[in-house]
C-alpha cells in the first residue's frame, strides 16, 4: 500500500474518526448534562410555585371565610340593633365563633348613644360587648368598653371607619403573649338605614391553624416555609422565637435578610441567598387582600443533585465508549486498509486502459465487497460499451440536443410548481398560527369556567346559610307575634277589670252625708287609682295625678259635700279618658302590631322561599358550567388536532418545495450535460482508440 505524507489509509481513518467521535460523544455528554440541568431545574421551579400557589390560595381562603363571617354580622347587627338585646347578640355571635376553629373571638363595637335595643344601654359612651372561646364555653367580656381601653382609637375600629362600603379589613398579625398564639383580629363597618357609620364587628382570628399549615409544607429535604406581615414581621419561620419577638425579615441575623427588598419589590417571582451552608434559592408569592408573603427556601445544592448524578454516571459512561470505539474503530481500519488497497491496484490498471489484467477476487458483501463486483462489471461491461461507443456517438449527440430541450421545459414547468408550493407552505404557516391563538382562547375560556364552578358552589354554600337564618327569622317573628297577642289580651282582661273598679265612685255621691265615712273610701280608691296608674305606664301618668289629689281630699275632713261631688265628677271624667286610651292602645296592638308580626313572618317565608329558587338555580348553573367544561375540552382537543395537522402539513410542503427546487437543479444540471454530450460525442471514438482490448 503506497502512503502520502507518510500516512496510510489506516492511519488516516484512525486519526479522523476516533476524534470525531470522541468529540461527538463530549458534545452529547455535555448537552444532555445540561438539558437535565434545565429539565430538573424548571421541573423544581414548577413544583415549588405550584405549592407556593396552593398554599397562599389555601390561606386566602380560610382568611375569605373569616372576612364573610363579619360582614354577615355587621349586616346583621345594622338591621337589629333598634330593637335587639345584649343576650340575643351573645347567641347569634357564639354561633359563629364556634362555626370556625380559626375564630377565637368576636365583639361589637357601638359609636356612642347609638345602641337602643336593650333599656340598659341608653346614652351609653360605651357599648362593645366581646365574646370568646373559653374551653367549650363562650363567656362575654365588658372591660374593653371603658374610656380607658377606649377602642374608638384601636387600629381594627379606625379600619372599618375607613371604608366607605360594607367589606372587612384584617390587621396585620402579631404575637399575643398571654394567649401565646399568634392572632390578627377582622373588622367590618356597621351602617344604620341611611348609610351613616355607627360602629363595627371584629372577628378575631388566631393564626395558629395556619402556622401548623405552614409548618406541614415539605419543601425537599432541607427546605422550609416562612410566611410574614405586609412589613416583613415573621408569621411563621422554623425559629419560634423570632415569632415572638416580631423579628423582621429585614433585620433577620440571618443571611435570608439579604432577599428582603427582592420578595416585597413584586408580588411573585424567586430570588436566592448565600450562608455558610451553601446557597439557597427562595420562591414568593403573595396572599391576596392582605398582602402577606409566603417564601418557599430550598437548598440550591438539593435542586442540583440530580443533575450532579447524571453528570457523573455520563463521564463514566463516555470513558467506557471513548476505549471501545477506538479499539473498534482500528481493527475496522485495518480491515477496511487492505481491501482498498486491492481495489486501488485494479482500478489503476483501468484507469490505464488496460482491460487485460485478472479480474478482483471479491472476499466480502461490505461495500468495498460490493465495489470490488462493480468494478469487475465495469471491467465486463466497459469491454463491449467502450467498442460501441465510437458506433452511438452521432446518436449521443442528437439525444444530448433532446435532452436539453426537455430539460428547459422542466425548469419552466418546476419553477411554476415551486412557486405553487411556497403559497400552501404560507398559508399552512397562517393556518397553524391561528389554531395556536384559537387553543390559548379555549383554555383561557376553561380556566374561566373552572373559576366559574367554583364560585358555584360557594354560592350554593351561601344559600344553605341564608335559607337556615330565614327559617330563624320566620320563628322568631311568630314567636314575638304569639306574646304581643298575648300582653294585648292580658292587657284587655286588667282594663275590664279596672272599668268594674271605677264604679266604686258613683257609690261616694250617697256617702256624702258621712264626711269620716268618705274619707276611708277615698282612701280605698286613691289606693287602687295608684296601682292602675302603674301598670298603665306612661298612659296612666293623668290618672296617678288624679289619684294623688284624692289622697289629699282624704285628709282634708274638712271639705264640704259640694266639693267631694265636683271631686267625683272629676275622678270619672279620668276613668272615662283613661278607659278611652286604653282601649286605643290594645287596638293599636291587635290592628297593628299584630299584622306587622304577621308581615315579618310572610317575609321570612318569603325569604326562605327566595333562598330555595336561589338554590336551585345555583344547581342549574353548576350542571350548566359543567356541561361547558366539557364541551370545552372536546374544542380544545379539537383546536390541537387541528394544530397538530396544520404543522404536519406545513413541513411536508416545506419539504416538497425543498424537494422539487433540488429537482430544478437537477435538471439544469441535465441541461447543462446534455449541452457538455454535444462536445463530448466528437471526441469519444479518439478516446475508445486509446483501451487496450483483448
Amino acid at each position: 500500500m503506497e502512503k502520502k505524507n507518510g500516512l496510510g489509509i489506516r492511519e488516516k481513518l484512525i486519526l479522523s474518526i476516533v476524534p470525531v467521535v470522541l468529540i461527538a460523544l463530549i458534545i452529547v455528554t455535555y448537552a444532555s448534562s445540561t438539558m437535565a440541568n434545565k429539565a430538573i431545574s424548571s421541573e423544581v421551579g414548577d413544583r415549588l410555585t405550584a405549592a407556593l400557589n396552593e398554599n397562599t390560595s389555601m390561606v386566602d381562603s380560610k382568611l375569605e371565610k373569616v372576612r364573610k363571617a363579619a360582614v354577615d354580622l355587621s349586616i346583621f347587627v345594622s338591621q337589629t340593633y333598634r330593637i335587639t338585646k345584649i343576650g340575643t347578640y351573645k347567641e347569634v355571635f357564639s354561633q359563629t365563633i364556634n362555626s370556625d376553629d380559626l375564630i377565637m373571638g368576636s365583639g361589637i363595637w357601638f359609636e356612642p348613644e347609638v345602641y337602643t335595643g336593650d333599656a340598659a344601654y341608653f346614652g351609653e359612651q360605651y357599648v362593645g360587648p366581646y365574646w370568646y372561646k373559653d374551653g367549650s364555653d363562650i363567656v362575654e367580656d365588658w372591660q374593653y368598653s371603658n374610656a380607658e381601653y377606649d377602642y374608638f382609637n384601636q387600629e381594627y375600629y379606625l379600619n372599618a371607619k375607613a371604608l366607605t362600603t360594607l367589606d372587612a379589613i384584617i390587621t396585620d398579625p402579631y404575637y399575643d403573649p398571654g394567649s401565646g398564639v399568634i392572632m390578627a383580629s377582622c373588622s367590618a363597618p356597621i351602617f344604620n338605614g341611611d348609610g351613616a357609620y355607627i360602629g363595627c364587628v371584629t372577628v378575631d382570628i388566631s393564626l395558629d391553624t395556619i402556622s401548623r399549615m405552614m409548618g406541614s409544607i415539605k419543601v425537599g429535604e432541607k427546605g422550609y416555609a416562612n410566611l410574614l406581615t405586609t412589613d416583613g414581621t415573621y408569621i411563621y419561620t422554623k425559629d419560634i422565637s423570632k415569632v415572638q419577638s416580631a423579628v423582621k425579615i429585614s433585620q433577620d441575623s440571618s443571611p435570608i435578610s439579604s432577599v428582603a427588598s427582592a420578595v416585597f419589590s413584586g408580588s411573585s417571582g424567586e430570588t436566592s441567598f448565600k450562608d455558610s451552608d451553601g446557597e439557597y434559592r427562595a420562591y414568593y408569592g403573595t396572599v391576596p387582600k392582605v398582602d402577606w408573603k409566603l417564601l418557599l427556601v430550598m437548598p440550591v445544592s438539593e435542586i442540583n443533585a440530580p443533575v450532579n448524578r447524571i453528570i457523573r454516571t455520563a463521564l463514566i459512561i463516555l470513558v467506557i465508549a471513548i476505549v471501545i470505539c477506538s479499539l473498534i474503530i482500528i481493527f475496522i481500519a485495518g480491515g477496511i486498509a487492505k481491501s482498498i488497497d486491492r481495489v486501488k491496484q485494479f482500478a489503476k490498471h483501468l484507469a490505464g486502459g488496460d482491460f487485460t489484467v485478472d479480474m478482483i477476487t471479491v472476499g466480502s458483501s461490505d461495500e468495498i465487497g460490493q465495489m470490488s463486483e462493480s468494478l469487475n462489471t465495469m471491467y465486463e461491461n466497459n469491454s463491449s460499451v467502450i467498442r460501441n461507443i465510437s458506433n452511438g456517438s452521432v446518436q449521443v449527440n442528437e439525444s444530448s440536443k433532446q435532452l436539453a430541450k426537455v430539460a428547459d421545459d422542466l425548469t419552466q414547468r418546476f419553477s411554476s410548481i415551486r412557486g405553487s408550493m411556497v403559497k400552501v407552505n404560507d398559508a399552512m404557516t397562517n393556518t397553524g398560527a391561528a389554531t395556536q391563538e384559537v387553543s390559548a382562547s379555549a383554555n383561557e375560556v376553561n380556566a374561566s369556567v373552572g373559576r366559574l364552578a367554583e364560585e358555584t358552589r360557594a354560592t350554593m354554600d351561601e344559600v344553605k346559610q341564608i335559607l337556615k337564618r330565614a327559617e330563624k327569622i320566620q320563628a322568631d317573628s311568630r314567636k314575638s307575634c304569639d306574646n304581643a297577642i298575648r300582653i294585648a289580651d292580658e292587657r284587655g282582661r286588667e282594663l275590664e277589670e279596672a272599668s268594674s273598679k271605677a264604679s266604686v265612685i258613683n257609690e261616694i255621691g250617697t256617702l256624702a252625708d258621712s264626711i269620716a265615712d268618705i274619707a276611708e273610701e277615698i282612701n280605698l280608691l286613691s289606693l287602687n287609682a295608684s296601682i292602675e296608674a302603674a301598670r298603665a305606664g306612661e298612659h296612666g301618668r293623668g290618672f296617678a295625678v288624679v289619684a294623688s289629689e284624692i289622697n289629699k281630699l282624704a285628709t282634708d275632713t274638712a271639705s264640704t259635700v259640694d266639693q267631694i261631688k265636683h271631686t267625683i265628677g272629676g275622678i270619672q271624667q279620668a276613668f272615662t279618658d283613661l278607659d278611652n286610651s286604653s282601649t286605643g292602645l290594645l287596638k293599636f296592638v291587635k290592628d297593628t302590631v299584630t299584622p306587622d308580626y304577621e308581615g315579618f313572618i310572610e317575609m321570612g317565608h318569603r325569604y326562605g322561599e327566595d333562598a330555595q329558587s336561589f338554590g336551585d338555580l345555583t344547581s342549574r348553573i353548576s350542571e350548566m358550567v359543567d356541561n361547558i367544561r366539557e364541551s370545552m375540552d372536546q374544542v380544545n382537543d379539537a383546536v390541537a388536532s387541528i394544530a397538530d395537522s396544520a404543522n404536519e402539513t406545513a413541513e411536508s410542503s416545506a419539504e416538497v418545495t425543498d424537494t422539487v427546487e433540488e429537482v430544478n437543479r437537477m435538471v439544469e444540471d441535465i441541461s447543462s450535460m446534455a449541452q457538455s454530450q454535444h462536445d463530448v460525442s466528437s471526441d469519444l471514438k479518439t478516446i475508445v482508440d486509446s483501451f487496450k482490448l483483448k
